[in-house]
């Protein structure tokens, strides 16, 4: 009694990924840097305006402004290195993040207290 294997005809390509050149990478990761850090910096100044005056309008502008920038922008580095994290999945806790800090911004802006 002989025994006989099923061998694929061809075996699936591996799957490539490229990033471009590597001085466009670097520049991109350089931009993404810079935008976190400024944001930051304003949230900062924000935070250290509301802790002189005590207007409680500060802080939410500066809550807002790292919810419209700072967090959308860690969101798609962390969650683009998790595997198995859906696109979808992905792209909405972007867009609620962004949502939430206009939401946000636009509640300062249109608080008549």
């Amino acid at each position: 009694m002989t025994t006989a294997t099923a061998v694929p005809a061809t075996l699936p390509a591996l799957q490539t990924t490229t990033g471009g050149s590597p001085t466009v990478v670097l520049l991109v990761f350089a931009a993404l840097f810079v935008a976190v850090v400024l944001s930051l910096y304003l949230a900062r100044r924000l935070y250290d305006g509301y802790r002189d005056s005590g207007g409680r309008r500060r802080l939410l502008l500066g809550v807002g402004l790292v919810l419209v920038t700072t967090v959308p922008i860690l969101l798609r580095l962390l969650l683009s290195n998790v595997p198995g994290t859906d696109p979808a999945v992905r792209s909405l806790a972007v867009t609620t993040s962004q949502l939430v800090g206009l939401l946000v911004v636009l509640g300062v802006i249109y608080d008549r207290r």
